[in-house]
């Protein structure tokens, strides 16, 4: 097992982020229409500043941002919105990166952080920002349109002939989890709420949404396999799916895991440094998620706290 405490993060002090984060070789960030996602972008230093506009928010050429580059890929695959990418980014050894995961869709951001991994880098950083609350706060809804067929990262999926073990990061989105479980019917399953959440109201927000999730709510394992991890904690995160891949494990070592992390963006990076760290070499680890189609531009108001993390490939 990883230790993943060794991992270091920091609050930085919004009014100061130019002062307190160093400056980049390259800073990568998805656009939307959120306060937070552009407070951030506007503040950070670096030689070479990239704006992701993921087809998923609809944006139309006319409405994106003025900065450049601006990289616009024209379909929802992973594979070819960080192949685009990449090719902005350019040569990146012994580039310092730094990644804002604030606005990126879930699939993108795995398979972005896997990419890094291929490619030997050794390190980059990472922020979340927090907004003071999201606008509709308990009736958030953050996709729009799915496809209905939940499908495995490309790249992570393994295969092991054991019994199916889910591991939800629960969120907002109670049609995502609904999705999830019904297309992994029969499988044992592992919800980890978002907790301490971002703030007091949340927890509960979230909880009471998850409840809607149909047939995932109402199963035992729902009660009995109940784990927590802090929302703005990607390490944590991962130590969490750790210790429950470890508690499979114990009775079952042919089990298939599937992670669907569906709450913050920098828990979902969590589960892919998992993936990355311990998963890939267990095997029988993929990362699972639903084909969103479309995703709200704004959900939140302003900013609220933001936070760094060292992300270290060992």
């Amino acid at each position: 097992m990883i230790d993943y405490s060794v991992f270091y993060k920091r609050h930085i002090n919004t009014e100061r982020i130019e002062v307190e984060l160093p400056s980049y070789d390259v800073f990568i960030s998805a656009y939307n229409s959120s306060y937070r996602v552009n407070k951030v972008y506007d503040a950070i230093k670096a030689v070479k500043k990239i704006w992701l506009i993921h087809p998923e928010y609809n944006y139309s050429q006319i409405e994106y941002p003025n900065d450049n580059p601006k990289v616009c890929p024209d379909d929802i695959s992973e594979i070819n919105q960080v192949r685009k990418l990449l090719e902005e980014v350019g040569d990146i050894e012994g580039k310092t990166i730094c990644i804002d995961t604030t606005g990126f869709m879930r699939h993108v951001l795995v398979f972005l952080i896997a990419s890094l991994h291929m490619l030997k880098v050794k390190n980059f950083t990472a922020l979340y920002s927090e907004p003071l609350f999201y606008e509709k706060q308990g009736d958030t809804s953050f996709s729009t349109a799915t496809t209905g067929k939940p499908a495995t990262i490309k790249g992570t999926y393994q295969n092991k002939p054991g019994t199916d073990h889910l591991i939800i990061n629960v969120g907002y989105d109670h049609k995502l989890i609904g999705e999830i479980v019904e297309n992994k019917e029969g499988a044992k399953i592992y919800p980890i709420f978002s907790f301490p959440s971002l703030s007091a109201d949340m927890y509960q927000q979230s909880a009471i949404r998850a409840s809607k999730a149909g047939s995932a709510a109402q199963n035992a394992s729902w009660i009995n396999n109940r784990h927590f991890s802090p929302a703005n904690d990607p390490f944590t995160n991962a130590a969490v799916i750790s210790e429950i891949v470890r508690s499979i494990d114990e009775s079952n070592h042919e089990a298939n895991i599937y992670l669907s992390p569906l709450s913050t963006k920098i828990q979902t990076l969590g589960a892919a440094l998992y993936w990355i760290l311990e998963g890939k070499t267990r095997g029988g680890v993929s990362i699972f998620l639903p084909e969103c189609l479309s995703y709200s531009r704004e959900t939140s108001s302003g900013l609220k706290r933001l936070w760094s993390y060292d992300i270290e490939f060992f």
